[in-house]
């Protein structure tokens, strides 16, 4: 007979590391890149917005990152907006994806703004030193005002 256990609690009805639910439920669904071209709209220069829902680690990342550069070589975008609300963490390999596609927007006079960071996600960008080198705003209308479009 299988049991059923919930987030925070291990097989055996133990409770665990909040980072290890995460990590466990985020297992389970892979990262779904959006990109928001409704959203893009809105600015006054060429932007790229991008909802990411779900963990960015491992082959998610270099997916993500694929993705991103491949968009940004058909477009050539001047900045770009990742709407991160819906990402519950991110490993290094999700932190080099982002600082690929923010060095490379750098290079050429454009930003790469982080919004909607929260709860791990929010921590590990604060942490990592990331929230020093790209902008992190609360929601899309403030990365709007960020890169001088209409709130």
């Amino acid at each position: 007979r299988e049991r059923k256990f919930g987030p925070g609690k291990d097989r055996f009805g133990q409770t665990i590391a909040t980072e290890q639910a995460i990590r466990i439920e985020s297992r389970e669904q892979t990262v779904k890149l959006t990109r928001a071209k409704k959203d893009e709209e809105a600015f006054s220069a060429k932007v790229l917005v991008y909802r990411v829902d779900g963990a960015l680690d491992g082959l998610e990342a270099t997916n993500f990152l694929s993705a991103v550069t491949s968009d940004m070589d058909a477009e050539e975008p001047n900045h770009i907006v990742l709407v991160c609300d819906d990402m519950p963490y991110l490993t290094s390999s999700g932190l080099r994806s982002i600082m690929t596609i923010g060095k490379r927007l750098m290079g050429k006079g454009g930003r790469l703004v982080l919004a909607g960071l929260c709860g791990l996600a929010e921590q590990i960008v604060a942490t990592s030193g990331f929230s020093t080198i790209f902008p992190v705003v609360a929601d899309l209308s403030e990365a709007r005002r960020t890169l001088g479009g209409q709130p």
